[in-house]
């Protein structure tokens, strides 16, 4: 067999094994679906459709146009090809410290969760919400900002004020100091407090 003729026979072979893995340019994501479908630019055969791309359990995103995805075909036909992984370089975090790990938005909030035990969140606004209850457990909280308590506040263990505390009334033990009078040591009625 000459070589022309055997590189004809093999050629539809390396095709499929040539296929099997690559890289693509994610182009749209339809993330309406139970597995997120992405339309894409292979690097080796041009636009593919509905290529999946399942998601770790727990975990969601949905990338942006221009993320990089890495892309196995079974078999070597495109019309299975999966996405395995996608990245976007253009908005990734750099610079971390080996064992550092987190996740990232386009924006730039992100959580970040380091070596030394912190877990660092930058974002414009954080926003947590309970069913039932939630819990803080820590020696000790700190706020660098105000702080703003729309409903009651109950405080269990000792109070200590470094400036000045506001409020139209105060109650002490059921009593309110600014409607309060009392006798005044055998005299009048004390007047209401100024």
């Amino acid at each position: 067999m000459s070589e022309q003729a055997f590189q004809r026979l093999i050629a539809p072979v390396m095709r499929r094994l040539r296929l099997m893995i690559g890289r693509a340019v994610v182009t749209l994501v339809n993330d309406s679906l139970k597995m997120q479908n992405l339309q894409v630019t292979s690097l080796d055969d041009g636009p593919l459709d509905d290529v999946e791309r399942p998601l770790q359990y727990g975990q969601i995103s949905v990338p942006l146009a221009g993320s990089e995805a890495i892309m196995v075909s079974l078999g070597g036909d495109t019309d299975s090809a999966v996405a395995l992984v996608v990245d976007d370089r253009r908005y990734r975090p750099t610079g971390l410290v080996a064992g550092d790990s987190g996740l990232y938005h386009y924006e730039g909030h992100r959580i970040r969760l380091t070596k030394d035990g912190r877990a660092i969140v930058t974002c414009k606004t954080v926003e947590v919400y309970a069913d039932e209850s939630g819990l803080f457990d820590m020696p000790k909280a700190r706020f660098t900002g105000d702080l703003e308590v729309d409903k009651n506040l109950q405080v269990k263990g000792k109070t200590d004020l470094q400036g000045e505390a506001t409020a139209p009334d105060i109650i002490v033990d059921g009593k309110s100091t600014k409607d309060h009078v009392h006798e005044e040591h055998d005299g009048p009625l004390t007047k209401e407090m100024q």
